[in-house]
């Protein structure tokens, strides 16, 4: 139609005859109009059209990018039964309410040793008309007496004093002087301890230096001190009755060993130093009786053995001689090793014939 009418109007211009009607412009007119008109018509449409299926392919084409990409739906949790759904545990019964934890106790220092008590001096097994006297318990080597470490402090800006010197342990010191034979040193540090406080085992321990030093007389004096002090001190009796026998205060002996057994009915050493005494009396049956009674409480005491092989020896009986000497080097060789030579001789003499 556009090319018609662009074809009457090159012909109505370029013609050579009058100019067109009218009626034939308003006929191109009416024309043109209705050209315009529909073609106005036909684009709103078109364009409406055009949009609403864009609209409608972008919508449809998203849904399907959405649907291909988004992941797969997870399972859905099934909910539980009540007969499969599991109960809760009973609780316990509660007698009483739960204690608190324990508490560490805070660490105290280690109390220091305490140095051994002292006894008396070893028994010296003596012939059938000695006594014997008390053994005395081991003592402490210097070493094992030495001072304790002292704890460090820590340094502080202010000055500090220095520490102050500590005490010898004149206890110790004692003892081991005791010992070794060094009676002036012991002498110096009993002295010491009982200018600070009067001890009962102090004074039995100078006697015992007394004895060894033969005075006599100062060890009743000490031994009694002590007994004074603590009457049941059954080795200071014992210790005195040996000091009678060497005054040859027989009855007072016997009276001091009978007191130190009804204290302790087991000991040997007051036993022993009974029996001795029944043996100076002329009673060897009482003797024996009394040193069997010994050994069977203490099967080891060389000081028994001994006294009982010399009875045996001097009654004749060589079995049992050689039987108690062979004990006591058994049980004494150590302790006594200044008898040890005699014996084995006696031994000898015994079974040679």
């Amino acid at each position: 139609m556009s090319t018609i009418l662009d074809a009457l109007k090159q012909h109505n211009t370029d013609a050579d005859g009058p100019p067109a009607t009218a009626h034939a412009d308003s006929v191109l007119a009416t024309l043109a109009r209705g050209r315009r008109q529909q073609k106005g018509d036909v684009s709103i449409r078109m364009l409406l059209v055009y949009g609403a299926s864009a609209v409608l392919i972008g919508f449809l084409g998203l849904s399907g990018v959405i649907y291909f990409l988004a992941p797969a739906d997870a399972p859905r949790p099934v909910a539980q039964t009540a007969a499969a759904r599991p109960l809760p545990a009973p609780k316990a019964p509660v007698s009483q309410a739960p204690s608190p934890p324990p508490v560490a106790a805070p660490r105290q220092p280690a109390p220091k040793p305490a140095p051994p008590p002292p006894d008396v001096v070893p028994p010296r097994p003596a012939s059938i008309a000695r006594a014997t006297a008390a053994p005395k318990r081991a003592v402490e080597s210097p070493a094992a007496t030495a001072r304790a470490p002292q704890p460090q402090t820590p340094p502080v800006a202010a000055t500090v004093p220095p520490p102050q010197p500590i005490a010898p342990n004149h206890f110790a010191l004692a003892v081991y002087n005791q010992r070794i034979a060094n009676y002036g040193e012991a002498l110096a540090h009993y002295n010491a301890l009982l200018a600070q406080n009067d001890s009962a085992e102090v004074h039995n321990n100078i006697g015992l230096i007394d004895i060894e030093q033969a005075r006599i007389d100062d060890a009743v004096r000490e031994y009694q001190r002590a007994i004074a002090m603590d009457p049941k001190y059954v080795k200071a009796h014992n210790n005195l009755g040996v000091a009678y026998m060497r005054l040859n205060r027989v009855a007072d002996a016997a009276a001091e060993f009978g007191v130190a057994l009804s204290l302790e009915p087991r000991n040997v050493e007051s036993i022993v130093n009974l029996a001795l005494l029944r043996k100076a009396a002329g009673r060897p049956a009482e003797a024996r009786d009394l040193l069997r009674r010994a050994v069977s409480i203490d099967p080891s005491s060389a000081g028994s053995h001994y006294n009982l092989a010399v009875l045996a020896d001097e009654t004749g009986d060589r079995a049992s001689a050689v039987e108690h000497y062979r004990a006591f080097l058994r049980y004494g060789t150590v302790s006594h090793a200044e008898l040890v030579a005699a014996v084995r001789a006696r031994i000898a003499a015994l079974t040679s014939t």
